[in-house]
C-alpha cells in the first residue's frame, strides 16, 4: 500500500468517525431523558447542549473527569 492509499484510507476512517459522532448527537438531541448528566442526575445547561449535542455530563461533572485524568 503506498502513501496515497494509506492517507485516503485514514482520510474514510476519519470521515466515518465524524459521520458516526454526528449522527449520535442527532439522536442525542431528539432522545428523551438526554439532558441530564449522567453522573450526578443535574440538567445539562441549554448553552452546553448547543455548543455539545453529544455531552453526557454536566459541565462541573464534565470538569472533574478532565482534571482527574489530567493529574495522572
Amino acid at each position: 500500500m503506498n502513501l496515497e492509499d494509506r492517507l485516503e484510507a485514514a482520510s474514510n476512517r476519519l470521515l466515518a468517525e465524524t459521520h458516526g459522532r454526528i449522527e449520535a448527537a442527532h439522536k442525542a438531541l431528539s432522545a428523551t431523558g438526554t439532558e441530564r448528566c449522567i453522573d450526578c442526575g443535574d440538567v445539562i445547561s441549554h448553552a452546553r447542549r448547543s455548543a455539545a449535542p453529544f455531552a453526557r455530563r454536566c459541565t462541573g461533572c464534565q470538569g472533574a473527569i478532565e482534571r482527574e485524568h489530567n493529574c495522572r
